[in-house]
Order: structure tokens, then C-alpha cells, then sequence
């Protein structure tokens, strides 16, 4: 069956646009500052629209407009349209417009940025020099595909991974860890010893769960909360409580002796831990390919 001729497509759209700015800004005039055209022409884009439709779609206010019911049932499916105009354009742009093959761009967290990915960037220019990854730092998830997709996403969570391809990276054990001087001044031996301690928390609520899993249920705790993992291990760092944070994050701080375990022996498993995602598995010989080949190397290699 073949599609429906629309010979005023560009007509009815430039009607559409108008009617909206309308009614998202209450005034022709304003709705023409933001289309860079006069008053008159929006008025007339809507009153055209108005009577191929055959009906009204604003109440006229003494000062400004207001969509009636009719306008405003019509509104929201117009957005909706103009909407998916506007975003497969702009997917049709990026589309002409890509980034070099050899840039790759990966999305993934603060924590993990910061504490793991950024110390080993040297190793992957040694061994990759032709790649150029690209990080984007965020606790915001950026989409695998469509507008605004990066090509490879490092991200916390328990699979399975709707619509992506996944590879596990890293484990979830989480460790209690602060700054030398707050554990050399008392002997904790015991998790309940812990409770009596400022605790730092982040969105994963990883004490609740911990004192759960040493057999302390409703163990009540105290101490600085944050949004961010990356912000609890600086505190940590800086002496203001205990945090309970991935091991894999602050192995390097361990080594270099700025953070020590709060009490050995006190992990906590998760089913939950770093994944790598993708919208496809990347081709072979590409440089996402390589990327994905290389976080694995680093990965396995992790103590």
C-alpha cells in the first residue's frame, strides 16, 4: 500500500509551528520573537489553521490567548508530532555528521571515572594510540542509541540490561574504609564497634545492608550523606567518617595508605557491580572494539 500524497505537508507544518509557540508562550507576539517573523504572520499561520480545522483553537484574552479544550486536546498531540519531526532530524544530522571512527565515546560515573578509569588512561594511549576515548562523567544515563548515544557506557547495576548488550567488568564487594589517623584512635574489632562511628552514606544505602549481613538489623547509625559515591570516598579521605564504598574504587588509596579498612575481613557482596554496555557488540577490529577489549584486560587485572 503505498503512503498518502501530502502535497501541503510544508504548509500545515509551518501551521503547526505557530499554533504551538502560541499556546506555549500566550501571545502572538511573543510566539514571533521566538520564530523571528511579525505578529501578523503568526495570527495569520493560526487563524489559516484554524479554518482548515473548522473550529477555534484559542480563547482570545485581553491580554494574550489561551487554547480552549478543542486547542488544548489538539496541543498535545501536535507536540508529540513535532517532537518526532524534531528528533529524527536531528538523528538524520548526527547521522551526516559523525565523529571520527577512531573516537570513542564512553559514558559512566563520577566514582568510576575519577578513582579507577582516569589512573589507567596512560596504559590504553600506550597500547591504543590511534583510539580517542571520550568520557562523559555523569550519574545521569545516557541512551545506547538514538539522540545523544554514546557508544560505550561503564554503569552500576544487576543484569539483565534492557535493550543493550552487556558485558560484567567488575565484582560489587564493598569494604569499610577511613582516613589512618580516625582508625588508629580506637580498636574495632566488631561490626557493631562501627555503629558507634559517624558513617558515611551515598544513594546505595550500603550500611542498612551491611549491619543486615553481620546479623545487626535495625542498627541505628549516624553521619554525612552524599549523592555521590565519589564525594563519600573524599570525606572519607579527609577524616570525617567511615565510608562503605566498592573495593575497586579506592584500591589505589589503599595502597597509597590516604584510606585503610575500617575493620578487616567486613566485606559486603553484592549482586550488583560494574558492567560494560553497548547498544551492539562492537565490530571486530573497531575501536570500540578495541576500548572493550582493553577495560577487560584492566579488569582482570584488578586486585
Amino acid at each position: 500500500m503505498s503512503a498518502p500524497k501530502r502535497r501541503n505537508a510544508p504548509a500545515i507544518v509551518n501551521h503547526l509551528v505557530a499554533f504551538e509557540a502560541a499556546a506555549r508562550l500566550g501571545s502572538f507576539r511573543a510566539a514571533a520573537d521566538e520564530l523571528h517573523v511579525t505578529p501578523g504572520a503568526v495570527a495569520q499561520q493560526v487563524r489559516t489553521l484554524e479554518d482548515k480545522l473548522g473550529r477555534p483553537l484559542f480563547e482570545r484574552l485581553p491580554r494574550g490567548l489561551r487554547p480552549n479544550r478543542d486547542g488544548a486536546d489538539y496541543l498535545t498531540r501536535v507536540r508529540l508530532a513535532l517532537d518526532i519531526i524534531e528528533d529524527a532530524t536531528g538523528e538524520l544530522l548526527e547521522r551526516d555528521s559523525q565523529r571520527d571512527p577512531r573516537q570513542i565515546l564512553l559514558s559512566t560515573t563520577p566514582a568510576f571515572a575519577s578513582r579507577w578509569l582516569i589512573p589507567r588512561l596512560g596504559l590504553l594511549a600506550q597500547a591504543h594510540p590511534q583510539v580517542a576515548l571520550m568520557i562523559d562523567a555523569s550519574d545521569s544515563t545516557r541512551p545506547l542509541s538514538g539522540k545523544g548515544a554514546v557508544d560505550l557506557a561503564v554503569r552500576w547495576g544487576t543484569p539483565p540490561f534492557a535493550d543493550a548488550y552487556a558485558l560484567p567488568l567488575l565484582p560489587g564487594l564493598a569494604v569499610p574504609v577511613c582516613a589512618p589517623a580516625l582508625r588508629g584512635e580506637r580498636p574495632w574489632r566488631q561490626a557493631a564497634d562501627l555503629a558507634q562511628q559517624p558513617l558515611i552514606s551515598d544513594s546505595h544505602n550500603n550500611w542498612t545492608r551491611w549491619f543486615d549481613h553481620y546479623a545487626l538489623p535495625g542498627m541505628r547509625f549516624s553521619g554525612p550523606v552524599f549523592s555521590q559515591t565519589i564525594l563519600a570516598i573524599e570525606a572519607a579521605e579527609q577524616g570525617m567518617g567511615i565510608a562503605l564504598v566498592p573495593r575497586l574504587l579506592v584500591a589505589n588509596a589503599l595502597k597509597a595508605g590516604t584510606l585503610v579498612l575500617a575493620l578487616e575481613g567486613h566485606e559486603l557482596h553484592s549482586d550488583a557491580g560494574f558492567h560494560l554496555l553497548a547498544d551492539h557488540a562492537p565490530q571486530a577490529g573497531s575501536a570500540a572494539e578495541q576500548v572493550v577489549r582493553w577495560l577487560q584486560a584492566q579488569a582482570n587485572k584488578q586486585d
